[in-house]
C-alpha cells in the first residue's frame, strides 16, 4: 500500500469517527511498512529509547528490512507480544510504582496502533480531557479551572486506586469494539494486554491493566475514562440550573435607595433649592454607595441556581460544585458508583472527600481555592452616548480562583535535590557536581530549577513562593563551587561576580559565552 494511499486513509478517520460510524479496514493499514516508518521517526525519539525490553535489545540497528518484516508478521498474524521487563520507580509516598518496559518490536508496534487510535478517539474526547493529548497539558487543565470555575463552593476530589494496573480488559475491547469493527485489530490490541511481564526472570501474567510505559497505554486509558467524561457531561447537564443568580435583598433595597435620592437631586435643583440641601444628598448616596459595595450584588446561595464543573488530567480528576454541600456528596456519591459498577474500579477513600472551596485542596501540584476580594474596587471606563467616557468604581469579584504553588512542593523539591534547608535559608554542597566543571555545575543548577518554575509559572505567588528556593539553591551552587575549588564562599562569589550579575564564562564555537547563575 502507497504511502500516499495510507496517508489519506488516517486522514479519513476522524471524519468516520465523528459521524457515528464503526471504522474498519485498520489492520489492513497494519501491513504497511510505511506506517512503521513513520512510528520508528516517532518511538526513536523518545527519551527511553534506549532501554532495552526483555530481549536485551534497543534500536541501534533497526533497519527497513527489519521494519518491513514485523509488517508481515502482523499482517500474517503471526507476530507476538513479547512479556514486558517489569521495573520500579519510586513514588512521593516512598512506595513504588511498577514501570513495563517492552521490546524495541512491541514499542513500534504500539505506536502503529497508537497513530490509527489517535485519529479515531482524538476527534471525539471531550474537552474536559488533558491528559497525554496533542495540544494539552497540565497547564491547559490548569487554565480552564482558572477561567471558568469562578463561583465554585464545594470541590469533590475521587481518587482512583491503581488506575492503570486495574483496568478491565473486557471492558477496554467492549469500548473499543464500539467505534472498531476489526476483529484483528481489536485482537493484536488484546494481544499486547495479556503479554504478561517479566520480573526478575519469573513471568506473570497480566489479567488486568495495561503497562506503564507502553507507549499506546496512555490513549487506551484515555478511551477508558471516556466513559466517565461522558457520564460526568450527562450529570452536569441534569445538575446545571437557571441562567443567572436572583438579586441579593440588602444590595436591591440600597440601589433603590441611591435611585431615589438621584430623583431627589433633580427635584431640587428644579425647584432652585439651597446648594447645601443637594450637596447633603450627594453625601447620602457616597455613603450607601460605600455600604453597597460591602454587599453582594447576588444570592451567593440562590437554591436556583446550580454549576458542576469537571476537569481530568489523566486518572486525575477534580469536580467544582455551585450549590449546597449535601449535592456535592450526592455527585460524589453517583461518581463513585459508577467507577466501581460500570468502571470495575477501586476508589480510595482516605484520598478522596469534599473540600471547601476557600479552603482549597492540591491538584496538579498546584494549590487550588476560590477568594473574595474585600477592597474598595478598582476604577474602569465605561463609555456612553456621544463618545463620553465615566471612570467608575468596580465592584470586587467574589468567588475567585486561586492557583498557588504548595509549601509541600517547594519542601520536597528542595530535598529532593539535595539543595539545603529551606526553613533555616542554608544551602548544601552537592558532592556529584564535585567532578564537573563550572559551567556544567551552572547549567545543571538551572535546568533544574528552571523546570520546577516554569511548571508552576501559573501560579498567583510564584515569585513569593519561589524567592527562598531560588535563595538556598543559588547558596548551594556556591558552597558546591567552593568546595570543589577548595576555598571560600566569599572568594567563590568574588569571582562569579560579573558587576551586574553571578556568571561563568565558556568558550562555545569559538564565542564567549556567559551563563547567569541563577537564570
Amino acid at each position: 500500500m502507497q504511502a500516499v494511499t495510507i496517508q489519506r486513509r488516517i486522514e479519513s478517520l476522524p471524519t468516520l469517527s465523528r459521524s457515528g460510524k464503526r471504522v474498519n479496514g485498520l489492520h489492513r493499514l497494519m501491513r504497511s511498512p510505511r506506517l512503521f516508518e513513520w512510528a520508528y521517526e516517532k518511538v526513536s525519539r523518545n527519551k527511553g529509547a534506549l532501554t532495552p525490553g526483555v530481549d536485551g535489545k534497543t534500536f541501534d540497528g533497526m533497519s527497513l528490512e527489519k521494519l518491513a518484516d514485523i509488517a508481515r508478521r502482523v499482517a500474517d498474524g503471526s507476530y507476538r507480544f513479547r512479556p514486558v521487563r517489569r521495573v520500579y520507580i519510586p513514588k512521593d509516598n516512598g512506595k513504588a510504582r511498577p514501570l513495563g518496559i517492552p521490546t524495541v518490536e512491541d514499542r513500534l508496534v504500539q505506536e502503529a496502533v497508537r497513530i490509527l487510535l489517535e485519529a479515531i478517539y482524538e476527534p471525539v474526547f471531550l474537552n474536559e480531557s488533558h491528559g497525554f493529548r496533542p495540544g494539552r497539558s497540565c497547564h491547559t487543565a490548569l487554565k480552564l479551572i482558572k477561567k471558568s470555575w469562578t463561583g465554585c463552593k464545594w470541590l469533590v476530589e475521587v481518587d482512583v486506586r491503581g488506575f492503570f494496573d486495574n483496568i478491565d480488559h473486557d471492558i477496554l475491547l467492549g469500548l473499543l469494539r464500539k467505534r472498531i469493527d476489526d476483529d484483528k485489530f481489536i485482537g493484536l490490541i488484546e494481544g499486547m494486554l495479556k503479554a504478561g511481564y517479566m520480573e526478575g526472570w519469573v513471568y506473570g501474567r497480566t489479567y488486568s491493566g495495561t503497562p506503564q510505559g507502553g507507549v499506546v497505554s496512555p490513549l487506551l486509558a484515555n478511551i477508558y475514562l471516556h466513559e466517565l467524561d461522558q457520564h460526568m457531561q450527562m450529570m452536569k447537564a441534569d445538575f446545571d440550573k437557571g441562567r443567572e443568580r436572583r438579586p441579593f435583598p440588602r444590595y436591591v433595597a440600597l440601589e433603590r435607595r441611591v435611585l431615589s435620592l438621584r430623583r431627589k437631586i433633580e427635584r431640587l435643583r428644579a425647584e432652585g433649592a439651597d446648594r447645601a440641601k443637594i450637596d447633603a444628598a450627594f453625601a447620602e448616596i457616597k455613603a450607601i454607595n460605600k455600604e453597597r459595595r460591602k454587599v453582594p450584588s447576588v444570592d451567593p446561595m440562590d437554591p436556583n441556581f446550580k454549576r458542576l464543573r469537571y476537569c481530568r488530567y489523566a486518572d486525575d480528576f477534580l469536580i467544582g460544585v455551585i450549590g449546597s454541600k449535601r449535592e456535592a456528596c450526592e455527585i460524589m456519591a453517583c461518581v463513585e458508583r459508577f467507577l466501581t459498577e460500570t468502571l470495575k474500579l477501586t476508589v480510595s477513600p482516605e484520598k478522596s472527600g469534599i473540600h471547601a472551596a476557600s479552603k482549597g485542596l492540591t491538584f496538579l501540584s498546584y494549590r487550588i481555592s476560590t477568594y473574595t476580594s474585600y477592597g474598595a474596587g478598582r476604577k474602569s471606563s465605561r463609555k456612553g452616548p456621544v463618545g463620553r467616557t465615566w471612570r467608575v468604581m468596580r465592584r470586587p469579584t467574589t468567588g475567585n480562583v486561586s492557583l498557588r504553588v504548595p509549601r509541600k512542593e517547594v519542601t520536597k523539591f528542595c530535598k529532593q535535590h539535595g539543595y539545603g534547608d529551606l526553613a533555616k535559608k542554608t544551602g548544601s554542597p552537592r558532592e556529584q557536581f564535585l567532578v564537573t566543571s563550572d559551567v556544567a555545575t551552572v547549567l545543571a543548577y538551572n535546568s533544574e530549577f528552571r523546570g520546577f518554575a516554569n511548571y508552576h509559572s501559573f501560579a498567583d505567588d510564584i515569585k513569593s513562593a519561589l524567592g527562598l528556593l531560588e535563595l538556598v539553591v543559588f547558596r548551594s551552587l556556591v558552597k558546591t563551587l567552593a568546595m570543589r575549588h577548595r576555598t571560600t564562599r566569599a572568594r567563590t562569589m568574588a569571582r562569579l561576580w560579573k558587576g551586574t550579575d553571578y556568571e561563568v564564562s565558556s568558550v562555545v564555537r569559538g564565542k564567549l559565552r556567559a551563563s547567569s547563575c541563577g537564570d
